[in-house]
């Protein structure tokens, strides 16, 4: 079976949401709302992760590709 590379859009777009995840934490803390604030930075952290992943994953199958 082929393995399907995450289409650079998507990618994009989990980018721009852990971005906004981070501007909401910052601001949740600013205000005082701690809670709030680890939510959104455990978000950002895990978007970050996705983006990060998807990257590499992609890479390492235009690699395979190449070979």
């Amino acid at each position: 079976m082929e393995k399907v590379k995450t289409h650079p859009l998507t990618i994009f777009t989990l980018m721009m949401s852990s971005i906004l995840m981070a501007l909401y934490a910052y601001l949740n803390y600013i205000n005082q709302e701690i809670g709030y604030g680890i939510v959104f930075t455990a978000l950002f952290i895990f978007l970050i992760g996705l983006v990060i992943h998807s990257i590499m994953r992609n890479k390492k199958i235009n690699n395979e590709k190449t070979k």
